[in-house]
């Protein structure tokens, strides 16, 4: 192949179907992914098997293409059924990403993993007009401010750090949104926006000044009247009437956001979706052995559960349930969801070896690594690659 989007595959994605791509080996395989993304208009997902890989491949495409826009959806950090919530700057760089999906770009790459694609995801109406935004000399309402940061996640500190956190003092509001490399630090005239500054978040120093701010929700869900009535409703009706202590229910009663919420994520809202609902169009593209690794995490989701419901019997003997565990089935793609999806898709399963029966090959191989060599104390691994040269 002389050209990038020189190969003999054709993915129309009103043609729902799948094909095994052959010569895709690591490197490669971004190289196509490149090609696809340019000949489709809604773009390309690609599943990779973990985030590592995924952050290989984002790597590459930018390398094959630097002008090409390239989201990287990542799975929470947390096992399933956890007691802490994922990291904030996890979960800040999901919504981004999925609020970005929102508005049609033709031709990108969203890059996930197997564990990302098998969660679902809060539906579109739930990102709808979510972003905050000012520009130099625009009218900022300090409480109508915070009121956003508090709905959305954010959490208040003395001095910000990390991501996910705000402070205020008097006229000088510092936060450090998902969408910003640093914290930034907004001045006000009364109501007035005069300066945005990013500063460090070790010795407090402003550096550059900004134009503008962009500020996306720190979280997948709100606490607002609506979704705390909605997840009551939905608490009750799945485990009956609360009765004695469950600091979950009484924190979102009251709320207050709770350390592994996330877990009970269906509760918060009318439906939930899944991450290609927000790609519509797009050719979707796998990682070799994607189905090992999405059966693997099924097997995982349904040992968490389990152990999870074995410990509430156990807690339900001793007079009192503290962890009750959502149906697997409400925040997780089983093997028939998972398929029932694909089926809708153009999809086109990557693997490293030449095409087999004829199909289409892509036409790369994968170089000698000389591990055989390598693991081998009587062979000299010099002498190998200048034999092999």
């Amino acid at each position: 192949m002389n050209r990038i989007d020189d190969f003999p595959l054709d993915l129309d994605p009103s043609r729902p179907g799948e094909v095994t791509l052959g010569g895709a080996p690591e490197g490669h395989d971004a190289r196509i992914v490149v090609a696809l993304a340019r000949r489709t208009e809604g773009g390309v997902v690609h599943v990779a098997l973990d985030d590592a890989r995924a952050t290989r491949l984002v790597q590459t495409v930018r390398f094959f293409d630097p002008d090409l826009e390239v989201q990287q959806f990542p799975a929470w950090d947390c096992l399933p059924y956890d007691r802490v919530s994922p990291h904030p700057d996890i979960v800040g760089q999901r919504v981004d990403t999925l609020i970005q999906l929102l508005t049609d770009r033709p031709g990108r790459v969203v890059v996930t993993t197997v564990n990302g694609l098998l969660q679902r995801v809060p539906p579109r109406a739930a990102f709808a007009d979510t972003a905050f935004t000012a520009q130099i000399g625009s009218r900022v309402d300090v409480d109508a401010l915070q009121a956003f940061l508090v709905r959305n996640g954010y959490a208040k500190a003395q001095t910000v750090r990390e991501t996910g956190e705000y402070a205020v003092r008097g006229g000088i509001v510092d936060l450090f949104p998902p969408t910003s490399d640093l914290p930034l630090r907004l001045d006000l005239f009364g109501d007035e926006l005069e300066a945005v500054r990013a500063f460090d978040p070790i010795t407090q120093r402003t550096s550059e000044p900004r134009s503008s701010i962009r500020l996306t929700p720190m979280a997948e869900l709100q606490l607002d009247p609506d979704s705390i009535a909605r997840f009551r409703s939905g608490y009750r009706e799945l485990f009956g009437a609360v009765a004695g202590d469950d600091p979950l229910y009484e924190s979102i009663s009251a709320g207050r956001r709770h350390p592994g919420m996330e877990h009970w994520l269906p509760l918060f809202h009318d439906t939930m979706e899944t991450l290609l609902d927000y790609t519509p169009g797009a050719v979707v593209t796998l990682d070799p052995q994607m189905a090992e690794a999405a059966t693997a995490r099924f097997s995982q989701i349904a040992d968490f559960h389990d152990a999870r419901q074995t410990m509430r019997r156990a807690e339900k003997r001793g007079g009192s349930e503290i962890y009750k565990p959502l149906p697997a089935d409400r925040l997780y793609l089983d093997q028939a969801a998972l398929d029932e999806l694909l089926d809708r898709q153009a999809v086109a399963r990557f693997s490293p070896f030449g095409a087999a029966g004829g199909g289409p090959d892509a036409g790369g191989r994968r170089g000698r690594d000389f591990v055989d060599a390598r693991s081998n104390p009587d062979i000299n691994v010099f002498d190998s690659v200048l034999g092999h040269i």
